[in-house]
């Protein structure tokens, strides 16, 4: 043994400056822009070359097409079966859950030129109408009467000559219904991404005080100032900055976190900043949340002196044999396909603990004293008595072959 290496996790001591990030969430209210539209898009090359298409060609649009808005009663709209899905029970319990008139979308509908006054044909917002009705029907709606001044509750009985706001495209076109619903569904919208939501959930916290529903935004704001502490800025996917030491996209992951798992993400984000510094890789949600948990789920200690050393020897391991937490994951990657392949399995993406499982296994060969997760166990493929294929047989040869220069 004498001469082997012993392996010591060396910190990282390289200095970051968060500063140099552009963080959209770093902004005071005063620094924030409402900005006016000044037909920006015209600066864009592709922009400006669709436009002179257009002119060249002496295509306009017709503003009598455009929609316009109005007022129409419960009774008058249609839901045609070939536009819309089957009514979607829980999500309406969802919205009324949620339920705040000043938030509804109004109901747009088709209407086709030379028919009944009343066909009003739905192709989106029909959860939103269907709730209305229903609140209208349960007699849930009051308003104030302009004549008297009073509060006054509307006539249940008369529920479907309630008037919802709506926005209507008239058309001679049979099949715009169908078209229009499309659009608006998926090819003519931009969904919101989860960065878009957390910095909204974050921003109505920290600007106006909103808590939001059972405190979800106060704890994002929570979440947010941890993830920066630990040298964790969250930008969106397509932010310029993503990328720099210091900056994750994982905005997604972070999000799930609810207050019940709090421990486990300060041990993840905690102990990723430790010995990583503000290299952010993904693999520090499958390998630190199996690891806690690991522990957790048999009653050991995530803390005090003997379990930092084992940190730190696990990391010494990564360290010696994988360089990064990036590497960690790419390596395991090819041992899990290799170990699938004697299986005749096809090649499927690592179960989250794989990587810790690797490096548990390797810790445990060189020597390593302290308790560990069970997770050492897996991934050995047994197909007869006194046969087995453990995946660190699958890892690389070099790193198989290192091994014996080592000790903890």
């Amino acid at each position: 043994m004498a001469d082997r290496t012993k392996i010591v996790w060396v910190p990282n001591k390289q200095k970051i400056k968060l500063t140099l990030i552009d963080n959209p969430l770093s902004k005071t209210k005063a620094q924030l822009v409402d900005r006016k539209v000044t037909g920006v898009l015209l600066n864009e090359k592709k922009y400006r070359e669709v436009v002179a298409f257009l002119k060249a060609n002496e295509i306009t649009y017709d503003l009598d097409s455009m929609g316009h808005f109005d007022k129409i009663a419960i009774k008058d709209f249609l839901i045609p079966e070939e536009v819309q899905r089957l009514l979607d029970i829980p999500h309406c319990i969802n919205i009324l859950n949620k339920f705040d008139p000043r938030l509804l979308s109004p109901i747009y509908v088709v209407k086709i030129k030379g028919r009944k006054e009343y066909e009003y044909l739905v192709f989106d917002s029909m959860h939103t109408l269907e709730t209305i009705a229903a609140l209208a029907k349960a007699g849930l709606w009051s308003f104030t009467n302009p004549a008297t001044g009073k509060r006054e509750i509307i006539d249940a009985n008369n529920w479907e000559n309630f008037k919802v706001p709506t926005f209507i495209i008239e058309t001679d076109e049979e099949s715009f219904a169908s078209l229009a619903a499309l659009y608006r569904n998926g090819e003519g919208s931009k969904k919101w991404g989860h960065y878009d939501y957390h910095r909204v959930e974050v921003r109505s916290y920290e600007l106006y005080g909103n808590a939001g529903p059972n405190d979800r935004f106060k704890f994002a704001s929570t979440k947010q100032h941890k993830l920066v502490k630990e040298n964790i800025v969250l930008l969106p996917e397509n932010h310029t900055d993503l990328g720099k030491i210091g900056t994750c996209g994982h905005v997604k992951e972070f999000r799930s976190y609810d207050p019940k798992d709090l421990a486990e993400f300060n041990f993840v984000v905690e102990t990723n900043n430790k010995y990583w510094n503000g290299n952010n890789d993904s693999q520090m949600f499958g390998f630190y949340e199996n690891l806690y948990k690991g522990f957790v789920s048999v009653g050991q200690p995530t803390s005090g002196k003997a379990f930092d050393d084992f940190l730190d020897e696990i990391h010494g391991v990564i360290k010696t044999f994988f360089t990064s937490m990036a590497e960690l994951r790419s390596i395991t990657a090819g041992a899990y396909k290799d170990w699938l392949k004697i299986q005749n399995k096809d090649n499927k993406t690592p179960p989250f603990n794989c990587a810790l499982a690797i490096v548990l296994k390797l810790y445990k060969k060189l020597g390593g004293k302290h308790n560990v997760p069970s997770d050492v166990n897996l991934f050995v493929y047994s197909p007869a008595p006194n046969v087995s294929y453990d995946i660190y047989d699958s890892l690389p040869l070099s790193i198989r072959h290192d091994i014996n220069n080592y000790t903890l």
